[in-house]
């Protein structure tokens, strides 16, 4: 089976469906994953470039966005480049956090704390984290 990495403009394309033709050419291409010739991989920095843009430029709620990219992410012969990218949009909806704070926060839950400046949003999170001045 071909594998092939999505890219961010693709699955916008697919959820806004503002280009009725690249939005065909994607179903037809989902066609191909429902009958198994091929998969695709989405990767995390996809993930968070399409939060990003669809919360900024399109103006999508954060759910909204969850529930679209994680549609996609469970049909089958589509997989997430790494597991913990669903959990962390869910986070990403459920915390009001951005995309990114959420997968670290995540990936830090296997004993490895995060460092950064930003309480607000890792107060929300159940995560280790340390402000620099904390470690110094």
């Amino acid at each position: 089976m071909n594998k092939f990495l999505v890219d961010t403009n693709v699955l916008v394309r697919f959820i806004v469906e503002d280009d009725q033709s690249k939005y065909n050419s994607f179903i037809n291409i989902v066609d191909k994953v429902d009958n198994g010739e091929i998969s695709l991989i989405i990767p995390t920095i996809v993930i968070a470039e399409c939060c990003w843009l669809l919360r900024s430029f399109y103006k999508f709620e954060k759910q909204l966005i969850k529930e679209h990219l994680v549609n996609v992410l469970e049909v089958d012969n589509i997989d997430p480049e790494e597991e913990v990218a669903i959990e962390a949009l869910t986070l990403f909806a459920e915390k009001n956090v951005d995309f990114a704070d959420a997968l670290l926060s995540v990936k830090s839950r296997k004993n490895t704390p995060v460092l950064t400046w930003d309480k607000k949003d890792f107060n929300k999170l159940n995560c280790e984290y340390y402000i620099p001045d904390e470690i110094l």
